[in-house]
């Protein structure tokens, strides 16, 4: 795939994970599970596809991308901070396994890793917010 052919894909995937985190918005999670702040996480699949079709390099820029868009969207600072903590960590997660994925790890694994990774970032993004280790405690949720 050339240059160009990239750099339209990152534009389109970028558009729909912003896409997909606006409609996470609307879901109500907390009527089934009440639990504050819990989210399907459905944009990372985008950024799990970029980093299969294209690369880490891509998959940062649909990323960072999403996060830019979303921030402009919402104007949250808080949520800015930690869906970039939360992005970054799973981002990292999923390029170290994506490297070792022919002996390690399948596409689900990389996910999965991905994952828990984002969520650590939160609680890590959430405890120095809060300037309290407390909420290390709500990670096991």
């Amino acid at each position: 795939m050339n240059r160009t052919k990239k750099i339209a894909l990152c534009g389109i995937l970028a558009a729909l994970a912003l896409a997909l985190s606006l409609f996470e918005n609307l879901i109500p999670l907390q009527a089934v599970l009440p639990l504050p702040g819990i989210k399907l996480g459905l944009a990372n699949i985008i950024t799990l596809m970029a980093l299969y079709l294209m690369g880490g390099k891509w998959a940062a820029a649909v990323l960072f991308c999403r996060i830019a868009a979303l921030y402009l969207a919402t104007g949250n600072l808080t949520s800015l901070a930690m869906s970039l903590t939360g992005g970054c960590a799973a981002l990292i997660a999923m390029l170290l396994a994506y490297r070792f994925r022919r002996s390690f790890f399948s596409i689900y694994g990389v996910s999965i890793l991905g994952a828990a990774m984002h969520n650590v970032g939160q609680i890590a993004m959430a405890s120095l917010l809060m300037r309290s280790l407390y909420t290390f405690y709500y990670l096991p949720v």
